[in-house]
């Protein structure tokens, strides 16, 4: 399962994130994972999530993000909600240009009932085609 919070830079996507994060520590009974590449908003996130900057674990590119976060996933098999604030930032890559990425976090999120929330920064009028099934 994956849902996207899509927007232009500066649209609110992250605040709408960090809401969803919080929320979500009340809401599951699993671990909650949030990935930034950036401490900026780590102070807002509650305790109970775990907090990690991307950029620290020298994440830069779309392979290590994928090996990241089965990292993740296969160390904790209690996950069940990971957010994800700027793949593309992470990736080094426009969002147009990550289809395979997007595939694949819905095909883990199927696989393993893991919920992932993605941000994505560009204007809606430009979103690409293969994302608007996540909308």
């Amino acid at each position: 399962m994956i849902t996207i919070i899509y927007g232009a830079k500066g649209s609110g996507k992250t605040k709408k994130m960090i809401d969803a994060v919080n929320a979500a520590v009340d809401q599951t009974k699993g671990i909650v994972v949030f990935l930034s590449d950036t401490n900026r908003y780590m102070p807002e996130i509650r305790n109970q999530v775990k907090k990690i900057n991307t950029a620290e674990s020298e994440i830069f590119n779309e392979a290590e993000l994928v090996g990241f976060i089965k990292g993740i996933i296969a160390c904790n098999n209690d996950v069940s909600k990971v957010f994800i604030d700027g793949a593309h930032r992470m990736c080094n890559k426009d969002v147009a240009d990550m289809e395979t990425f997007f595939e694949w976090v819905c095909e883990m999120g199927a696989k393993s009932s893991i919920e992932f929330v993605v941000t994505a920064s560009k204007d809606l009028s430009e979103m690409p085609e293969f994302l608007k099934k996540y909308i």
